[in-house]
């Protein structure tokens, strides 16, 4: 699928497009979409947010740019579905409801922090360690689809994800942060 022509075809609100886009991509979304819910969404969900995804590129064609959908789609697929995701309501009885205590505070705050540093290490990396692990925890894609779309061997992508973990792992513990794993 030629993605710059698409993108041209879906900015002129050629509906053809829109259907090419829903047949070569929606196997790509609903993974994504799947794998962020994990059991928490129906199948129901997964339709009705893969279809969310679809309409907002739709909508937003005229903020679509360079020659690739695919990131925008697993951004777009991901986000719907984590929101999705903070939607639902769990029923939780009343006598297991417990004020937040200042541990709990503490511990957020801490996890605030740790993906701060986190954040902050990756966006550091060289742009191939970056984009592999954005790939693998980000978009949860498996070292055989990263390895095929960036045309690398696969043992090369895990020898890079294994040492771009190494790497946030020892930055991590410079700043402080301790391995309990």
């Amino acid at each position: 699928m030629q993605d710059k022509a698409l993108i041209r075809r879906l900015k002129a609100q050629d509906e053809n497009a829109l259907k090419e886009l829903i047949a070569g991509y929606s196997a790509y979304v609903t993974t994504i979409i799947r794998n962020v819910g994990r059991t928490a969404f129906a199948e129901s969900d997964v339709e009705e947010l893969a279809a969310d995804v679809f309409i907002a590129v739709w909508e937003h064609a005229d903020d679509l740019h360079g020659d690739s959908l695919k990131g925008y789609l697993g951004v777009t697929a991901r986000h719907k579905a984590i929101n999705h995701l903070r939607g639902l309501r769990f029923t939780v009885p009343m006598e297991e409801i417990t004020l937040q205590s200042t541990e709990d505070i503490q511990a957020d705050t801490e996890r605030r922090l740790l993906w701060a540093a986190v954040r902050e290490i990756v966006d550091g990396m060289e742009q191939a360690e970056r984009e592999i692990l954005l790939r693998f925890y980000f978009y949860y894609q498996q070292t055989p689809q990263i390895a095929e779309e960036m045309h690398l061997k696969p043992a090369t992508v895990k020898t890079r994800l294994h040492r771009a973990r190494k790497k946030l792992l020892k930055q991590l513990q410079e700043r402080g942060y301790e391995y309990e794993g």
